[in-house]
Order: C-alpha cells, then sequence, then structure tokens
C-alpha cells in the first residue's frame, strides 16, 4: 500500500492521504495497478483484492497510532464489484472493529459508475456507511454519468474532479469555467471538491483562487510507501504564495 497526501487549500495541511495499491511484482519491480486492476475486475479477484486493501489500511492505520502518532483520514478506493455484489459496510465494521481503528479514520471513494445499479439499494449501502461515521467521496468525477438529482440524494461529503478537467486549467479558459461550475455546485450541496492531479504551482494557483478546498497531485507529493513517510508528513506547508 502506498499513499497519496490530500492538502487543505486555505490551511496548507495534510487532510487526508488516499490509499493506492501497488503489485510487488518478484522480478518485475512495483506494476500500477493500471496494469492489473483492470484483469482483476474481470475476474473474481478484484473481491478478495478490495478486502485485503481494507484492512491492510486499517492495520496500516493501527500501527501509525501504537508507534503515537496522529493519523489523518485514509481514504479507500471501493470498485463498482465489490460495492455490487459483497456486503461492504459489514466488511469495513469488520476491519475496524478488529483493529480498533475510529471509522473516522476511513474514507470510501466511489466512482460514478459504482452508482448506477438499483438506486434504493444503492443508498441503503450507502446509508450504512456513512452510520459508522465513514466519509463519502465521489472520485475521477466528471468522467461517468451522475445527474444532480442522484448526488444530492446520495448525501456524499466530497467531490473529487477528474484530473483531465485539473490539466484543462492552464490551457484554455473555458478550463477554469468548468471547473468553477463543478465547485458552485458541489459547495450549493454541501460537499468539499478536491481536485486530482494538480501537477504545477500555477494549477494550484488557481484552483485556490476559484476556491477549490483541497488539492492532491504530484505537485503536493508523490505516493509514498509507509516507509517514506518519517516524519509523518502529517502537517506540511502547501508551497503556494500568498
Amino acid at each position: 500500500m502506498y499513499y497519496q497526501p490530500r492538502i487543505d487549500i486555505s490551511t496548507g495541511m495534510t487532510s487526508s492521504m488516499e490509499a493506492l495499491v501497488r503489485w510487488a511484482h518478484p522480478t518485475k519491480g512495483l506494476i500500477s495497478p493500471a496494469d492489473f486492476i483492470p484483469l482483476a475486475e474481470e475476474t473474481d479477484v478484484i473481491l478478495s483484492l478490495g478486502e485485503m486493501v481494507i484492512d491492510k489500511v486499517c492495520a496500516q492505520l493501527a500501527d501509525w497510532e501504537k508507534a503515537g502518532k496522529e493519523p489523518v483520514p485514509v481514504s479507500i478506493n471501493v470498485s463498482s464489484r465489490q460495492f455490487n455484489e459483497t456486503d461492504i459496510a459489514k466488511i469495513l465494521s469488520a476491519s475496524l472493529t478488529r483493529h480498533k481503528i475510529d471509522a473516522r479514520l476511513i474514507e470510501i471513494e466511489l466512482t460514478e459508475s459504482s452508482m448506477m445499479g438499483d438506486s434504493q439499494e444503492v443508498a441503503r449501502a450507502l446509508t450504512a456507511i456513512r452510520r459508522m461515521g465513514i466519509k463519502l467521496l465521489v472520485d475521477d468525477f466528471g468522467t461517468g454519468y451522475s445527474s444532480l438529482a442522484q448526488l444530492q440524494r446520495l448525501d456524499f461529503d466530497l467531490l473529487k474532479v477528474d484530473q483531465a478537467f485539473t490539466a484543462r486549467l492552464e490551457k484554455t479558459k473555458e478550463g477554469s469555467v468548468f471547473f468553477l461550475a463543478i465547485i458552485t455546485m458541489a459547495h450549493a450541496l454541501g460537499m468539499r471538491v478536491v481536485a486530482e492531479g494538480v501537477e504545477t504551482e500555477a494549477q494550484a494557483e488557481i484552483l485556490k483562487a476559484l476556491q477549490c478546498d483541497e488539492l492532491q497531485g504530484f505537485y503536493i507529493s508523490m505516493p509514498l510507501a509507509p516507509s517514506d513517510m518519517e516524519p509523518f508528513p502529517l502537517r506540511r506547508s502547501l508551497p503556494l504564495t500568498a
């Protein structure tokens, strides 16, 4: 597991970290999820892999707490198959109990495609997760088919805007217009906005001016292995001009 920080743009402090899975191949080294997750999605492997990731994250949070560190929440990506074909709330509850982790230290990221099933079943599953104290994030927003009514009804906490929108910020005026529209909509629905794929200071400055809430991307930090996170990077200044 690797962890990539999200930064609160108003304070410059780490607000959360996203858990990112890597395959440590014995001869090829670290393999990106882009190279193995699609295959896992085609099989039942994604279900056991998803459960293992949840358990590893909870175990890591427990280790940090035992070491006297003060963890920020960690967000976990849940695949559409895992969300729709397993009792994700039960899996989360079991892992939290096993490792004695406060549910508020876990966030769940779901893509828009994960929520395309039966609306009542989706709502029930999300409600069960939220009742545990876990925050819900819409991941890669802008690449799927969410409607405004659906976002309002499902009551998400954060909206992560796909990196494709971030990449357009410096290229065209329309890039900022689209991003501002998303931020305005999300804030009206009571959701915070995270910009994914922030790679330059110019992008960060534009997002700050647009009143985006949080930033994530290589400009902030590369994904880090737990062994590389010493001292624990919970309070880091955001390199933005005033």
